[in-house]
């Protein structure tokens, strides 16, 4: 993507800003259509998993983790720490591969930029990251342990969210000519959580398989979320640095991947 398709594609998302937020309201509201709780949900499904991960990991099975690998709060919260920017990037990247099909009505029918609507994903999920960093600084407060560096996270999230983008606008165009583009990636991110040290610390990573921490960018994320909240080390610059060339690839990459086949769009649909 060259400064000067950059720079009109900025200026396309300040024209059609409107659009952008009412397309981000209307998938807020699609998740909770019908409900009586509303957005609270966003609160309690949250809190609900930080008390279940606390029960299961500092009640019942007091794993025996080095407070060096899990830092203040113990696994419960280490544990959530991590699983708050996954849960952001997994569900961005998943929900992306249905935007466009999902719209075929708005896509076919209108004169939408049909780029908006990942997007559009992209900022609810957001918004619901936003809340979980919340309560993670909320519990690390109750238990004693507030954070003074968590502004540094914002550092990561830039990142996790240009990465997720790029992966959901190439996703949501695949999906549009191959419909198992959303079975496969189901199926990936599984591996991928797993391969990313979320449920276990880095450093118990045999070093013949250390070189998948430094390739996979998420692993760089997490660890850069749990240096910011839990005061723990930060990844390594050579972490960064790839991390950082994975996201300049699947965002310039899945940016141009969508502007070229989205012209083909209203035939499939």
């Amino acid at each position: 993507m060259s400064p000067r398709d950059l720079k009109h594609f900025l200026l396309q998302l300040n024209a059609n800003r409107n659009l952008l937020r009412h397309l981000a309201v209307r998938d807020l509201r699609n998740r909770y259509v019908g409900s009586i709780g509303g957005f609270f949900w966003s609160v309690v499904q949250p809190v609900a998993l930080l008390a279940c991960y606390y029960f299961v990991f500092a009640v019942v099975l007091t794993l025996p983790f080095d407070p060096d690998d899990t830092g203040p709060g113990g696994f419960a919260l280490y544990l959530f720490s991590g699983l708050v920017p996954w849960l952001m990037f997994s569900d961005t990247v998943l929900r992306s591969c249905t935007a466009v099909t999902d719209n075929a009505n708005l896509v076919t029918k209108t004169t939408i930029p049909s780029e908006m609507l990942p997007i559009a994903i992209v900022i609810s999920n957001l918004i619901h990251h936003l809340i979980g960093m919340a309560i993670l600084i909320l519990a690390l407060v109750l238990v004693g342990s507030a954070p003074s560096a968590s502004f540094w996270a914002l550092a990561y999230l830039l990142p996790l969210t240009l990465l997720a983008q790029g992966l959901g606008w190439l996703v949501s165009s695949l999906n549009v000519f191959v419909r198992d583009t959303a079975q496969v990636i189901t199926v990936s991110m599984v591996f991928w959580l797993w391969l990313t040290p979320i449920f276990y610390p880095a450093s118990l990573v045999p070093e013949p398989y250390r070189v998948v921490m430094l390739l996979n960018p998420m692993a760089a994320v997490v660890a850069g979320y749990r240096s910011a909240f839990l005061s723990l080390p930060p990844p390594s610059a050579t972490q960064v640095s790839v991390m950082l060339a994975w996201t300049a690839c699947a965002f310039v990459g899945g940016a141009l991947f969508f502007r070229r086949t989205k012209t083909a769009f209203a035939d499939v649909l």
